[in-house]
């Protein structure tokens, strides 16, 4: 038990400033206080120092602008990824064979690998962009982040799933949600507390990698009716190299554009402000 309070003491130490942070933990050795009064006090001393930081704009910007609108997409995306793998492992591991889809093997994977690659994209900058946002009140919006994203996703399992959770395949789902988007999301707001990763020409980059992820995603949606319409002609299986010609990036539907646009948001806003921080920057003369 005093391990666990010494854990939580050093969880909300952490939350307060290096200065502050000094301060308070010799305060607490000059009262002689236990383990267990520290973390009480603690507690108190964060949450006014929450409270006070949620009368300015920013945590609700992140709450409106990031968490709320994010962790239902994601959730959404991934459980589509696991419906678009989920018929070819049964296939495969019950009957040996492979599950049709109108798309060459080849060409199914790659999709597959594009969604995994885009979703996790997304997560990992949409959390960065949430703690780069968030600073101090980090804490809490991420733990709203991760606990949103969580109610969605084990509110999405089917009903019958979370009876024979003993079964290794009822897993799945959250499996897929831990690699493609939890991992990612707590890999992110780690780094955006380094502050060497917020120079202009890292975020840039980062930035076109999202867009880019995000154009492929979008391009991958329309190859399930290029294979259906290729299918009712009485066609083959199309390969990766047919579907860039016959996959039309004009077909994506409305809704996967908003999507796409959504969340590729943070990290367009993030890139901005650097920026205009950087441009800030090289405006201001040396004086010497």
């Amino acid at each position: 038990m005093s391990r666990l309070w010494v854990s939580l003491r050093d969880v909300l130490l952490r939350s307060l400033d290096p200065a502050e942070r000094e301060a308070v933990s010799g305060d607490f050795v000059e009262l002689a206080m236990t383990d267990r009064q520290v973390v009480r006090s603690l507690v108190g001393l964060v949450m006014r120092r929450q409270l006070k930081l949620w009368r300015e704009w920013s945590p609700w910007f992140v709450l409106v602008a990031i968490v709320i609108p994010v962790c239902p997409l994601l959730e959404t995306l991934c459980n589509q990824l696991g419906h678009g793998i989920w018929p070819t492992l049964v296939m495969w591991l019950h009957h040996g064979g492979a599950y049709r889809t109108g798309l060459s093997p080849p060409a199914f994977w790659s999709g597959f690998s594009i969604r995994a690659v885009a979703l996790s994209t997304w997560s990992w900058t949409c959390a960065f962009a949430l703690g780069t946002l968030s600073r101090r009140t980090i804490w809490v919006t991420g733990g709203l982040f991760f606990g949103l994203y969580l109610a969605f996703a084990i509110g999405a399992v089917h009903p019958f799933h979370r009876i024979v959770w003993y079964a290794g395949w009822s897993w799945l789902p959250l499996l897929m949600s831990f690699l493609f988007v939890l991992l990612p999301a707590g890999c992110g707001i780690r780094e955006s507390n380094k502050p060497q990763n917020m120079k202009f020409p890292g975020v840039f980059f980062l930035a076109l990698w999202t867009v880019t992820m995000a154009v492929l995603a979008l391009w991958t949606r329309t190859w399930d009716q290029a294979a259906m319409d290729n299918w009712s002609r009485g066609g083959p299986a199309l390969t990766l190299l047919q579907l860039a010609h016959y996959a039309d990036p004009r077909k994506v539907g409305p809704i996967f554009l908003l999507t796409a646009a959504v969340l590729t948001a943070p990290m367009i806003y993030v890139l901005a402000k650097v920026y205009l921080q950087h441009a800030s920057d090289r405006a201001v003369i040396p004086q010497g």
